[in-house]
């Protein structure tokens, strides 16, 4: 394998570590231990490399040494050690060194390639040979490691692209293993923290960057799978919370839940739930109302207005669906009352009558102390009546 790029490597930055210098500003490593590791576990697993800087040939081996009263492989340099040994990296993989030697050579706007020989290296030229068979391997099965494929859809913190995956990748380059599979194979484009080892350090910036990629999608069949995606996918148990979703999105949500899909995300519905409501109240068409459901909220409003609730004094419109577990609804003078709630019962339905309206006349809204504080007040004004006294 053939790792080339312009410019003449500067042998320090392979014998010092924490030496990182990239003319390249979009550079994906920057923590100048890569080719160290790279060396290191390539030599640990049997493969063969060396480093042509400009005219200079660089081999590199291993030198048995004892270090107080163990032994270790150093690495060596033209027969000459180094300041470390086969143990760095102890944890990698051939996959890991691959990925450094590639985003070096991407870093540097080199190329990649297989040979059969090693080709002329110019004077103001870098080549890395790397030979042996788990490292061939590697390179076969490279799609795993490097994005190859075109996305789908392109996002200012995500590119999103076809097929599942177990992997998240970093600019094109695989970086974190999720415990769920994916829908789609993301690519993150923000700029986020990784480790030395070049993972994701935070998984919350993947979360982050895949739920703004999905919520301001404009693709109908990545939308639609990101939010019915099954149980045992990343997808399912995204929260889709936080960003506020394209048009798009919403019709599809919308779509979805008035035909009641049982596979729609909780999340994507609750996210879309305040746009979704206007569109299914601008949407609503009055349903036409039975003898019995006719009674049932005359009797209810008639109650409320006995309370003191003139519920009537608004339009009251009921339709087949204004959401999931949503009753009724205050909205642009009107209060639309769900099909459902006439099918729970009168007194649900004076309740729910009574609620919108307080959030019509009054301009209070749920889950607030001034909400709580008129309900309150109007029980015990209701308490006054039944006792004849006041307090």
């Amino acid at each position: 394998m053939i790792f080339r790029n312009k410019g003449v490597i500067d042998v320090k930055s392979i014998t010092t570590f924490g030496v990182s210098s990239k003319e390249n500003p979009g550079a994906i490593g920057f923590f100048g231990t890569g080719l160290k590791y790279a060396i290191a576990i390539l030599l640990r697993e049997g493969c063969e490399i060396t480093i042509h800087a400009g005219k200079r040939k660089l081999e590199f081996g291993v030198k048995r040494q004892k270090v107080r009263v163990d032994d270790f492989n150093v690495v060596t340099m033209n027969k000459r050690a180094l300041g470390f040994t086969t143990e760095v990296g102890k944890t990698w993989e051939v996959w890991q060194a691959f990925r450094e030697l590639y985003c070096n050579t991407v870093d540097e706007l080199g190329e990649v390639f297989e040979a059969q020989e090693v080709p002329e290296v110019g004077a103001n030229e870098t080549v890395i040979v790397v030979r042996g068979e788990k490292f061939l391997d590697v390179w076969a099965s490279r799609s795993d490691i490097i994005l190859s494929t075109e996305p789908l859809e392109r996002n200012e913190a995500v590119h999103i692209h076809p097929g599942p995956s177990h992997f998240v990748f970093y600019r094109g380059v695989r970086a974190y293993r999720l415990d769920q599979p994916t829908q789609f194979t993301y690519n993150i484009q923000k700029k986020v923290d990784l480790t030395e080892d070049r993972t994701i350090k935070y998984s919350w910036d993947i979360t982050a960057a895949v739920r703004r990629g999905l919520c301001e999608s404009v693709e109908t069949q990545v939308i639609k799978k990101a939010v019915t995606a099954p149980k045992g996918t990343f997808e399912h148990q995204l929260d889709f919370e936080g960003v506020e979703p394209s048009k798009p999105f919403l019709s599809i949500v919308s779509e979805l839940a008035r035909n009641f899909d049982s596979s729609l995300s909780r999340s994507a519905l609750k996210a879309s739930q305040v746009w979704i409501m206007d569109q299914l109240h601008d949407q609503a068409t009055p349903m036409a109302l039975s003898e019995l459901e006719r009674t049932r909220l005359e009797k209810a409003a008639t109650f409320c207005e006995r309370l003191g609730f003139a519920v009537r004094e608004y339009p009251i419109i009921v339709s087949e669906f204004l959401g999931e577990e949503v009753l009724g609804r205050a909205h642009e003078g009107k209060i639309y009352i769900s099909k459902r709630t006439l099918m729970m019962g009168t007194k649900m339905l004076a309740g729910t009558l009574i609620e919108e309206f307080i959030h019509l006349r009054h301009s209070l809204y749920d889950e607030t102390r001034t909400m709580q504080n008129f309900l309150m007040d109007t029980i015990v004004s209701l308490g006054e009546q039944i006792t004849g006294e006041p307090l």
